[in-house]
């Protein structure tokens, strides 16, 4: 081989390794962008969890509330029961007064815990549909990235066997 064959093949070689240097950089910023796509979505699910944790809270507070207001409405009706027997009627009145006051407030307080688990049950179904398309997304994620490093390898062999042929069919070489 001559040495102007081999200042040619260095160029070339140098050419091949610069191309390759400006394809890694779009892969690495695909990557990220589908990196970032993906973190996106795992946050989008975080904060759907948050929600309907914070909606199953919110629901067994109501529920302690309403077991509240039913013992303390059970003890109005029992010192309604109470003044009754002992033959004070304004007592008892007052105390069956504020028993209906507490039955309403009670009714309120079922009808939000009802509202609040048919959205809880919104919540997790809408998550669990969320999850399934997230996981459909990283399949294919990583599907592109596996097909993207086999189409560069591909690349990379076409290019290397393309030099050596191009080296053994210079003249001089044998």
């Amino acid at each position: 081989m001559s040495f102007f064959d081999r200042v040619a093949a260095v160029f070339r070689q140098q050419k091949f390794m610069q191309h390759n240097k400006y394809d890694a950089a779009a892969s690495s910023r695909d990557q990220l962008t589908l990196g970032g796509a993906q973190l996106k979505q795992q946050a989008a699910v975080q904060k759907m969890r948050r929600g309907v944790a914070d909606v199953s809270v919110s629901r067994q507070r109501l529920d302690l509330q309403a077991e509240d207001l039913q013992r303390a409405m059970d003890a109005l009706a029992a010192h309604a029961d109470k003044s009754q027997s002992e033959g004070d009627g304004a007592a008892a009145q007052t105390a069956l007064a504020r028993h209906h006051i507490m039955g309403g407030q009670l009714a309120d307080l079922l009808n939000q815990r009802d509202a609040l688990a048919d959205q809880e049950i919104m919540l997790i179904a809408a998550l669990t549909q969320l999850q399934a398309r997230v996981a459909g997304f990283n399949v294919t994620a990583e599907t592109l990235k596996a097909a993207h490093t086999a189409a560069t390898a591909d690349q990379v062999i076409a290019k290397a066997l393309a030099d050596s042929e191009e080296i053994l069919r210079m003249p001089g070489t044998d």
